[in-house]
């Protein structure tokens, strides 16, 4: 899995008071609940105030060095970053050289206008928080370090060691499919992507070592390894593998987390009393019975007392090994305090960049300037990066939330093409998304309050427009046409409206109304073996369609809702193409006629 996202949300869809105290009492004094958080970079001659001021003035300095043309600056920091960022297997890549190849490829093209205007809005938005920071007084500062020595605190009372969670990820996983197919592809350089032109789904190792990585364009990557080989994506040798693997994940816990086709989230605590066993055990044997369920897949294991620390030890012996960190406070604290911020999900290279202007490099490095990311970020942002510096978080399953519905906060649907102007083209592709999407609503049985549309110029500037309903749906028609008004009205506004992509959102879901209490869940419905049936040895089915696994005896229960639903995808489709037919003038030119027939083929699926 691939962790670039800029922010701190868990959605990718893209203060002060004063009491004088001392050190001692504001910032140096700690109890049981925030002692052992590391004495690296502290100072205890200095008060609050004169150490924020000394951050914030080494971070001017290293700005205006940047600037003065000494070292790298910002530009030449984090351009293409996103790129160099290290996965498995690229420990020895020369990441000075990709950059260079990166900005040979890219420069003056489009995209790297946008790359540039990008960074010189971080710019100045750290030039913002740097003024910030130099405004505030002596009794602020103090009092920033108070609050968030509270909040530490805080957080440590709710720290749980008890619970055990195991994270499996595949080893390059699309492309280790590939090469299990086809065993000589092991020997090259191989990316699963369409072609040269499209984005890089995965590498392969051999690949990964001239600096290939997931998320790449093509031609870049081409650059890199003029020998690479491109291998188109066949989702249905993925799927059946992920099935495969998933068999064995259910085996520890059937209410396990499916991340993606290649992660999983397990908890094993219940099994490891149950069991008498240890995380180290059950890690090896998931990864000796995924390689024999899958004909040879492997897969890395990380193993915690919190599925955010599992998450990051599963990255750590890849590919084919494991890394169990024990399950103490110590532990965690002491895995976390060198550990970079990078290497933590939610922090890309945007974010990255920011905490590494203010000498932000580690986890470490977070805690020991809380007061400062007090001061700095929002709450949110805050209460999200100390959860990080510390390795604590919510441990709650979907399924334990009050209601039994997962808290998600968005269903979208997003595509991108060659740039274009053509209104009846963008019509119709914005009606296949928003179809997508509040079909998608419904499988899980959402219903949202607000629709929102994503557009990307040529120029890779993005619009981002949103409408709110007046109740909660997912009603097919009506989400279309509030995502096709919100399109049409920047069409109206006279400015450039060629676009390589358009997305459709659904949002602020009504979760209260959106199962009575005596009503399957979809979601649920759609699980792997429940307990239940797992420990009464029923047999079990797995859907051809949705490679989901059932008792048998739900099998006919399960293939006609199948049916239903694509009767009624149908129907809601035809009504879009009626919709669209009616408003715009039929196709005159043979690019046109085209387009319109890809339109047809997506509807009548």
């Amino acid at each position: 899995m691939d962790d670039d996202d800029d922010e701190t949300s868990d959605d990718a869809w893209d203060d002060d008071e004063s009491d004088g105290t001392d050190a001692a009492e504001g910032w140096g004094a700690r109890d049981a609940g925030a002692d052992a958080v590391g004495e690296r970079g502290r100072d205890e001659e200095t008060t609050v105030p004169e150490r924020c001021d000394r951050d914030v003035a080494s971070t001017s300095a290293l700005t205006t060095r940047a600037r003065n043309g000494e070292g790298e600056g910002p530009r030449e920091m984090t351009f293409g970053s996103v790129f160099t960022h290290a996965k498995a297997g690229m420990e020895t890549v020369d990441r000075a050289k990709v950059r260079r190849v990166i900005y040979g490829a890219v420069a003056g093209t489009a995209h790297h206008q946008n790359e540039l205007r990008k960074e010189a809005k971080t710019t100045k938005r750290i030039e913002t928080m740097r003024a910030r920071a130099k405004m505030m007084t002596a009794m602020e500062w103090e009092s920033a370090g108070k609050r968030s020595d509270e909040r530490v605190r805080e957080l440590e009372n709710a720290r749980d060691t008890s619970r055990r969670w195991v994270v499996v990820d595949m080893d390059g996983f699309y492309a280790a499919c590939e090469e299990l197919a086809n065993p000589e592809l092991k020997k090259v350089p191989v990316a699963v992507a369409a072609g040269p032109s499209c984005v890089l789904t995965t590498a392969n190792y051999v690949a990964r070592k001239f600096g290939v990585r997931a998320a790449m364009p093509g031609f870049i990557a081409k650059k890199l390894c003029p020998e690479l080989v491109f291998v188109k994506p066949d989702f249905t040798k993925y799927v059946k593998a992920s099935k495969e693997s998933r068999s064995v994940f259910a085996q520890y816990n059937p209410d396990y987390i499916a991340g993606s086709l290649d992660e999983a989230y397990i908890e094993v605590t219940e099994y490891c009393k149950e069991h008498d066993t240890t995380m180290e055990a059950i890690a090896a044997e998931i990864r000796e019975k995924v390689k024999a369920a899958t004909g040879g897949l492997t897969c890395s294991v990380g193993g915690a007392c919190s599925r955010r620390l599992a998450k990051v030890c599963s990255d750590f012996n890849k590919p084919d090994g494991q890394y169990i960190l024990e399950p103490s406070r110590e532990a965690a604290l002491t895995f976390l305090r060198d550990l970079p911020v990078r290497k933590m999900y939610g922090i890309g290279k945007t974010l990255e960049r920011v905490l590494n202007e203010f000498d932000i490099e580690t986890c470490g490095d977070l805690l020991d300037k809380r007061a400062l990311m007090l001061a700095l970020f929002t709450p949110k942002s805050f209460e999200h990066l100390i959860g990080i510096a510390l390795g604590v978080g919510t441990e709650r399953h979907p399924r334990e939330e009050p209601d039994g519905i997962a808290p998600r906060k968005g269903v979208s649907k997003s595509e991108t093409f060659a740039a274009t102007s053509d209104k009846t083209f963008l019509d119709a592709k914005m009606t296949e998304m928003a179809t997508m999407v509040a079909l998608e609503c419904q499988r899980l049985n959402l219903k949202g309050r607000m629709v929102a549309v994503k557009l990307k110029r040529s120029t890779f500037d993005v619009i981002q427009r949103q409408t709110t309903l007046a109740g909660p749906t997912n009603d097919v028609k009506t989400i279309v046409n509030s995502a096709l008004r919100l399109l049409r009205n920047e069409n109206s506004i006279g400015v450039d409206m060629t676009l390589r992509l358009v997305g459709a959102r659904v949002s602020q879901f009504d979760h209260e109304e959106a199962v009575p209490e005596d009503q399957k869940r979809i979601d649920t419905y759609l699980a792997t073996p429940t307990a239940a049936a797992l420990a009464a040895n029923e047999e079990t089915w797995t859907c051809d369609e949705c490679t989901r696994v059932f008792p048998l005896r739900e099998k006919t229960e399960h293939l006609d809702w199948h049916v239903a639903r694509r009767l009624q995808s149908r129907d809601d489709a035809e009504q879009c193409r009626a919709r669209l037919a009616s408003s715009h003038k039929g196709p005159t030119s043979k690019k046109a006629r085209g387009k319109q027939q890809n339109l047809k083929a997506f509807f009548t699926m």
